[in-house]
C-alpha cells in the first residue's frame, strides 16, 4: 500500500472536490506530457484517472479510445476498445520483457463488455502491474475484470531507442508530437505512480465517487487535476514539475466528478 501509513493525514486530502475537468473531442484533441524518464517507469507502475465518456459502449465499429497512452512500439495505455462487433471493453495493456512466453510481448487486463456497457457517467479507473500481474479496478471495485499476467519481475519495455511521450486523451503516434486513436468525452484527476497501488491504495482515492487530493501519495511521478480552467497547460500537482501542454485544442469543463 502506497503513501497512506497509519494515517491519511499529510497523504491524501479527503473530499477535495473538483472545480474543471478537460474535455476532449475525440477527433484530435490531447495533452502531450513531458517526455521524460520519470513517466515511463519499467519495474512497476499504475495509473489513476477519472473519466465520463461520451459513450461507454462504443457502437461505431472498431475504435480504440485512449484515456491514456504512450504505447507506440512498447509502453502501456488504457482505452475504450470496440472490436469491430460492438463489443466494447476497456483495456489495460502494456508490453514487457518475458510475456511468460519466453519473449517479450504484450499483456493485457480487461473490463468486459457487459460491465462496461453498464457505466454511465462519471467513472474512476486505475491500472496497476507490479512486475507480474496487470489489473484494473473500476470505482475502487474489480468486478467484471481479467486480470494478467507475466512472467516473475518482467520489466515494461518501450521503444528501445524512440520511446514516446505519454498523452492524455490519446495514444502516441509516429513522432512525439502526433498522436492517435483519440479519446471523446471528459478526463479529470490522472495520475501516475511508479510502484503498484494497493486495493485499499484504489479505494481511497475513489472515495465513494468523490475525489480526493492524492498529491501527497508517495511513489506519485505526475498528477494532472485541470484545474486551471483558462489556458494551454495542465500543471502537475506531483513535485516533478511534469506539466501538461497543448497536444491539440481540448477545453475545459465544469462537468466535474462529485
Amino acid at each position: 500500500m502506497l503513501g497512506l501509513g497509519n494515517s491519511l493525514n499529510g497523504s491524501v486530502v479527503l473530499g477535495a472536490f473538483s472545480t474543471y475537468s478537460g474535455s476532449f473531442d475525440g477527433a484530435a484533441d490531447f495533452v502531450l506530457l513531458p517526455e521524460v524518464a520519470a513517466l515511463r517507469p519499467t519495474a512497476a507502475l499504475s495509473i489513476s484517472f477519472w473519466a465520463k465518456a461520451n459513450a461507454w459502449d462504443m457502437t461505431n465499429g472498431s475504435n480504440n479510445d485512449y484515456f491514456i497512452g504512450c504505447v507506440s512500439s512498447g509502453g502501456w495505455g488504457v482505452l475504450l476498445e470496440n472490436t469491430g462487433s460492438q463489443v466494447t471493453t476497456i483495456k489495460f495493456m502494456l508490453r514487457v520483457d518475458d510475456s511468460g512466453s519466453g519473449s517479450a510481448g504484450y499483456i493485457t487486463a480487461n473490463v468486459n463488455t457487459a460491465t462496461t456497457k453498464a457505466l454511465t457517467g462519471w467513472n474512476h479507473i486505475a491500472a496497476t502491474y507490479d512486475g507480474t500481474t496487470a489489473k484494473l479496478y473500476i470505482n475502487g471495485g474489480t468486478t467484471g475484470v481479467t486480470n494478467a499476467t507475466s512472467a516473475d519481475d518482467a520489466a515494461i519495455v518501450y521503444h528501445g531507442s524512440n520511446a514516446r511521450p505519454v498523452m492524455l486523451g490519446a495514444d502516441a503516434a509516429s513522432s512525439d508530437t502526433t498522436a492517435s486513436d483519440f479519446y471523446h468525452g471528459l478526463l479529470d484527476d490522472v495520475a501516475i505512480f511508479n510502484a503498484a497501488l494497493g486495493s485499499e491504495d484504489v479505494s481511497t482515492i475513489y472515495n465513494g465517487g468523490v475525489p480526493n487530493d492524492i498529491s501527497g501519495m508517495s511513489d506519485l511521478v505526475g498528477y494532472w487535476k485541470f484545474e486551471e480552467g483558462s489556458g494551454t497547460t495542465v500543471e502537475d500537482s506531483s513535485t516533478n514539475s511534469n506539466n501538461g501542454g497543448v497536444g491539440n485544442a481540448w477545453s475545459w469543463s465544469t462537468d466535474v466528478p462529485e
